[in-house]
């Protein structure tokens, strides 16, 4: 992303990440993320096989099932200075 942005002409480039933890925020808020059915569309349009398809399904029952259950997001970010239009 810095590349890309510095190639279109910005400046100032940066990266920042930005971390949520279950822990922090709560089990709830990753529920998106942590639901089989998300991962449907990509078994039916063969980008994961039935292997990995159930792969997932059980770690995601064992998540979702668990009072030890935790997850962490990571959020990469790249920002500019955007250029002046004449």
């Amino acid at each position: 992303m810095p590349r890309l942005l510095t190639n279109a002409g910005y400046t100032d480039v940066d990266l920042d990440v930005v971390i949520q933890h279950s822990d922090l925020h709560g089990i709830e808020g990753f529920t998106r993320q942590l639901d089989i059915n998300r991962f449907e569309v990509f078994f039916q349009n063969s980008v994961i096989n039935a292997e990995e398809y159930d792969q997932l399904k059980q770690a995601s029952e064992k998540i979702n099932n668990s009072s030890e259950a935790y997850a962490m997001m990571t959020f990469v970010m790249a920002c500019g200075q955007k250029p002046k239009c004449d």
